[in-house]
């Protein structure tokens, strides 16, 4: 019997040192190591969650940013339709002037020589006559701008088919995306701004 019980005594130690895991750990303590375990997984879990948020929203800023100077002249921001103004009217003619166009002989007593009456000269043409020579080649509305880049301001957005008169100014542009120059255009209402070269073309009256 002594034999047999100190036998089982080593049996039991040598088990010890193979699965010492099991015997050395209470219930309580492998609960408690469970569940430490789980917060970290569930904490990581979290964690890796935020920084992919994170990362889709900067890429959507990085994509937004880029792409605005590009749409920006061809998806116009919300501004009142432009209203098409009759175009400047000429200098009227001095009162008078249409009615004489034969010089007037005036009625004096007879033997008494007549006088031919002054003419009046006819009215010039007015010098800033709207002469257009460009228009809007683009098929959707174009922003008309007061200074050749999109970061000036917007005075109004043109429809297709704008007519345009240049002013023989332009400006190199800064973004390979707004073509090679800006060009300075009046339009019929007489205000004056900047459109990108590659959103206009020969008026085609």
């Amino acid at each position: 019997m002594l034999y047999s019980g100190v036998h089982e005594h080593r049996l039991l130690t040598a088990r010890d040192r193979h699965s010492g895991f099991f015997l050395t750990m209470s219930e309580p303590d492998l609960e408690n190591r469970l569940r430490q375990h789980a917060r970290r997984t569930g904490l990581m879990i979290g964690l890796s969650m935020v920084l992919t948020i994170a990362i889709c929203i900067g890429s959507a800023t990085l994509i937004y940013a880029a792409l605005v100077p590009v749409l920006s002249d061809l998806v116009p921001i919300q501004l009142p339709a432009p209203t098409q103004q009759n175009a400047a009217p000429q200098n009227p003619a001095p009162d008078g002037a249409s009615a004489a166009s034969e010089p007037t002989v005036a009625v004096a007593p007879p033997a008494v020589a007549t006088e031919a009456a002054p003419t009046a000269s006819p009215a010039t043409p007015a010098t800033d006559a709207f002469k257009p020579d460009y228009q809007i080649k683009a098929a959707e509305s174009v922003n008309f701008r007061a200074g050749p880049s999109t970061g000036d301001q917007i005075l109004q957005a043109l429809p297709p088919a704008t007519p345009l008169q240049y002013l023989n100014e332009d400006a190199p542009a800064t973004n390979p995306n707004d073509g090679p120059r800006w060009m300075k255009f009046k339009i019929e209402d007489g205000t004056v701004g900047w459109i990108r070269q590659i959103d206009t073309e020969s008026y085609k009256p």
